[in-house]
């Protein structure tokens, strides 16, 4: 008697432990399934924003031009301003909101300017024609004087944009005055002939690099 009611306890034991089991899986599948659709979801609002030239053209050795220094005005001693020569869109799915724009100066150990706030860019929309140019204030101050200011078009700058999405996901766009990366960690090599040295490529750097909550895109 004892055997089978040792038996049944055995058997109700493995079937609590299998219920139990398939209930987390199941679980657990629904948690990866909520992921998932949480996920297409983001995706669906993912805003990507970028500074593209009037003529859509990455104007290579002529980045430089893309942008130029106003001198400050006897009304606004402290703020120089810095025209863009680009359209500033958003070629995402969602609106991009605390949007925010600063230059970075290589030649100044990385230094960026202080961030200078837009308003929201929706979905497909832009800012900054031919005619009405996107035009951003620099404050004046002891660590970026006049001086540094009226050479920023020389400079080897840096433009960077902060977002984020209406689910508070960070975003940044940069875009690169630079051609080619100078860090030799980068460089490609050459098979030279026999009796001849490999010469080094540097890598050109493209006009922009899209980063998703600190990860290049």
């Amino acid at each position: 008697m004892n055997s089978w009611a040792d038996l049944w306890s055995a058997l109700t034991g493995i079937g609590t432990l299998a219920l139990a089991i398939a209930t987390f899986c199941v679980i657990r599948q629904g948690q990866q399934q909520r992921k998932d659709v949480e996920r297409q979801h983001r995706d669906r609002l993912k805003p990507i924003c970028c500074l593209t030239p009037y003529n859509n053209v990455d104007p290579w050795a002529g980045r430089g031009e893309l942008i130029k220094s106003i001198d400050p005005s006897p009304e606004a001693p402290s703020f120089g301003r810095i025209v863009i020569n680009c359209m500033l869109q958003n070629i995402g799915t969602g609106p991009a909101l605390k949007l925010k724009l600063r230059f970075r100066f290589l030649d100044m150990n990385g230094w960026m300017t202080e961030p200078w706030e837009l308003s929201a860019l929706g979905a497909g929309a832009f800012y900054g024609s031919p005619t009405d140019p996107l035009v951003i204030p620099i404050r004046l101050h002891e660590k970026f004087n006049i001086t540094d200011f009226q050479s920023i078009t020389g400079k080897p700058w840096e433009i960077w944009l902060d977002y984020e999405d209406v689910f508070g996901k960070k975003f940044q766009t940069a875009h690169y005055k630079m051609l080619f990366n100078p860090d030799p960690a980068t460089f490609e090599w050459t098979t030279p002939p026999p009796g001849q040295e490999p010469k080094a490529i540097m890598r050109p750097i493209p006009w922009l690099s899209y980063i998703e909550d600190g990860e290049r895109a």
